[in-house]
């Protein structure tokens, strides 16, 4: 099938021989045409490129490529002023890619590495201060999916939450549950709020009396297994597993934050100031404070020290309010000799969720917040999975909770998850389609040109949501091609007296390309609905 990496390699032959740009091969693009009033599919500009490189004029250039490629079966070629290439694909030519994807036993084949690596993906790494809520519902589904595109690249993948259990939030959540079994009655912005501070601290009670000692680390095991179950009761239901979970508290407990320490000093990459221990930069940043304590940023240098020495890549998924550090921890990495290209920080924007027009809350401290299970039991998980990976990651998400429980076409993934069905049941009704042999040439309706477009997409639809950890491409493609298929089922019979089987390929091939999306999101594919 001729597709967009098949054109850049007919490209690459025509010119492979050529020893003047034998060695600019790696300029060959090739794009989509999205331009309707462009009688092309594709279209390429490395003639231009090339003149510029050579001197020579590009249409010369493009009229010697086209000339090498008119001999393509299925292809049709021709030159465009300032010196584009434009390619049409005849129509039955397109239609091969129903037999393509019905006969592929694998359509992810395309997205797999010749060069696996090692790789730790860290996410969510909420402060062990509290449940999850709506708020970590983004980083966690992004998270997840991002770990598994890079497995499904076939990269040995770590999923790792980090769990902050060393600091002063630690602190506050235990003298929150101090006061609150002492003063019911107790208020403070600085502190933690909400009804399961009141729980934990009735189990406190019970368990060691009114007036235990709060910083026995008896009493803060207690406590932070409490909150770590809170934690897991929401990944569980989303079938979120980590393979590791880091504690803070191990890189004091095996020195390696004060390792880290030496080694500066002993580099002279430190300096003193006024009883803090900063590390020098352009920007210093404090170490050790005056009063002895390590700051969030020595044992986070420490933490990754440990990630970037075990691993040939580290993820980190953060949210947008992280962009001013991001910066720091990589100066910090970089002056202790590390790489920094083989660190990848995710910048996740906020989510904004809505029920009924008015944005939920997100405030642990303060305890106003919707948990992000009651979320999950609220919405299913099939839409949490879709909407949180409408958009990129880049932009900011509108989370409508009256829109995801909706069974309608305003519903985008119950929309998706309904054309699947919907085939399943025409599916269901036919007999004897392997004892008809597809017809390329048989498909001319409109809605099948439409859809057999999505359809040669796919590839490259799955390289960019894929390999480029694009999950929102994916989603979207989904949700289009769904359309495509609803109104091409408006406009035609599938179950009639004489069936036409033609029909039923395409839209076999559309139920397994929507199936293998949803799969890939970690979105149930119903039979019925």
């Amino acid at each position: 099938m001729i597709l967009k990496d098949s054109l850049k390699k007919l490209i690459i032959e025509s010119l492979k021989d050529d020893l003047e740009v034998s060695e600019l091969l790696d300029l060959v693009e090739v794009q989509q045409s999205t331009t309707k009033h462009i009688k092309a599919d594709y279209f390429s500009n490395i003639a231009m490129k090339l003149a510029k490189k050579l001197n020579k004029d590009p249409i010369d250039i493009a009229d010697k490529i086209v000339a090498k490629l008119q001999s393509s079966e299925g292809l049709i070629c021709e030159v465009a002023q300032p010196g584009y290439i434009n390619f049409l694909i005849e129509e039955s030519q397109k239609n091969h890619i129903i037999i393509d994807i019905l006969d592929s036993e694998d359509l992810l084949t395309i997205c797999k590495t010749k060069k696996p690596k090692k790789i730790n993906v860290e996410f969510i790494s909420a402060n062990p201060t509290g449940p999850l809520h709506v708020g970590h519902g983004r980083g966690a589904i992004y998270g997840n999916i991002i770990a598994k595109f890079l497995q499904i690249q076939g990269h040995n993948v770590v999923k790792e939450y980090y769990v902050n259990d060393f600091g002063n939030q630690i602190k506050k959540l235990l003298e929150s549950i101090f006061l609150c079994i002492n003063d019911n009655q107790y208020k403070s912005d600085d502190l933690y709020q909400g009804d399961y501070i009141k729980t934990i601290a009735t189990d406190v009670e019970k368990k060691f009396g009114k007036n235990f000692n709060k910083d026995t680390k008896k009493i803060k095991k207690y406590v932070l297994e409490k909150i770590m179950r809170l934690i897991q009761i929401p990944l569980k239901g989303l079938n979120i597993v980590f393979d590791n979970w880091f504690y803070e508290t191990s890189l004091f407990e095996n020195n390696l934050v004060i390792n880290i320490i030496n080694k500066l000093n002993e580099s002279n990459q430190t300096v003193e100031s006024e009883g803090a221990i900063m590390l020098k930069a352009d920007e210093p940043r404090v170490l050790i404070k005056s009063n002895g304590e390590y700051t969030y940023f020595a044992t986070d240098l420490a933490y990754h020290v440990q990630k970037m020495k075990n691993f040939d890549t580290v993820i980190n998924i953060w949210g947008a309010d992280h962009h001013g550090y991001t910066p720091r921890i990589k100066a910090g990495l970089k002056i202790l000799g590390y790489d920094v290209k083989n660190l990848d920080i995710h910048l996740i924007q906020f989510a904004n969720l809505y029920r009924r027009g008015k944005k939920i809350s997100m405030s642990t401290r303060k305890g106003d917040f919707v948990e992000l299970e009651t979320l999950r039991k609220e919405i299913g998980n099939d839409a949490m999975n879709f909407f949180y990976l409408t958009k990129n990651k880049d932009q900011h998400l509108d989370f409508d909770l009256d829109v995801a429980v909706k069974e309608n076409k305003n519903n985008p993934v119950y929309y998706i998850q309904y054309a699947h069905a919907r085939i399943e049941k025409i599916l269901n009704k036919i007999d004897g389609l392997n004892n008809y042999k597809f017809n390329p040439n048989a498909l001319n309706h409109q809605n099948e040109k439409d859809i057999i477009s999505q359809l040669n997409n796919f590839n490259e639809i799955c390289k960019n949501s894929i390999i480029k950890l694009q999950p929102h491409i994916m989603a979207n493609y989904l949700h289009k091609l769904a359309q495509d298929f609803h109104s091409y089922y408006a406009n035609v019979k599938f179950l009639t007296e004489k069936i036409d089987y033609n029909k039923i390929y395409l839209v076999k091939a559309v139920q397994k390309v929507l199936k293998c999306g949803l799969d890939l999101l970690n979105i149930k594919a119903p039979k019925e609905m």
